[in-house]
């Protein structure tokens, strides 16, 4: 389980960046609707990979197996941090 908590974790960073990239940097010109489902499918898809990963890893804590998750927790975080930051600024109107 520890593996597809650290999958989980790593596919939501990609998905955090995937959705940075189109929201905010634009380098690829896909079009406005295209840029509101695909970023809005990345972060949909990196914050349930985040949660997911994070509930793997508090399920194993919980069940007494203590090895290896300080790793998954800073990717998870850092995926969220960076979704809240994504969907901040583009309330805000700064993205």
């Amino acid at each position: 389980m520890l593996i597809i908590a650290r999958t989980l974790a790593v596919l939501s960073v990609l998905f955090t960046l995937a959705a940075i990239e189109i929201v905010v940097v634009r380098y690829l010109p896909i079009g406005f609707e295209a840029t509101l489902v695909f970023g809005g499918y990345s972060v949909i898809i990196a914050t349930v990979a985040a949660l997911l990963a994070l509930m793997i890893v508090s399920v194993r804590a919980l069940s007494g197996k203590r090895a290896g998750f300080s790793s998954t927790v800073l990717l998870s975080g850092i995926s969220l941090l960076g979704v809240a930051t994504l969907v901040a600024a583009d309330l805000l109107g700064l993205a």
